[in-house]
């Protein structure tokens, strides 16, 4: 599964900050879903798809750990415009 938070094409180095972006909406969802009793299909879905990219996540987040604050703040802003 595949998630693009821009329309046009992001250079490399920003592409971890959208798998992160979108990764961050996929659980704020999927919280909301499991405080909701009974689950549903649609909950089971949300979290399989949640799980198959917990990996690609986690490297992605390990990546922007090792930057250094400056190269964090570097990319942010260029996420950033890159999104508006």
């Amino acid at each position: 599964m595949t998630h693009t938070v821009h329309e046009t094409p992001v250079p490399a180095e920003l592409a971890d900050l959208d798998l992160l972006a979108a990764a961050r909406r996929r659980v704020k969802q999927l919280v909301g879903l499991l405080e909701t009793l009974p689950f549903t299909e649609y909950t089971a879905c949300i979290a399989r798809g949640y799980l198959d990219e917990a990996g690609l996540v986690r490297e992605a987040f390990e990546r922007w750990a090792q930057l250094d604050q400056a190269g964090q703040q570097r990319r942010l802003r260029l996420w950033q415009r890159a999104a508006s």
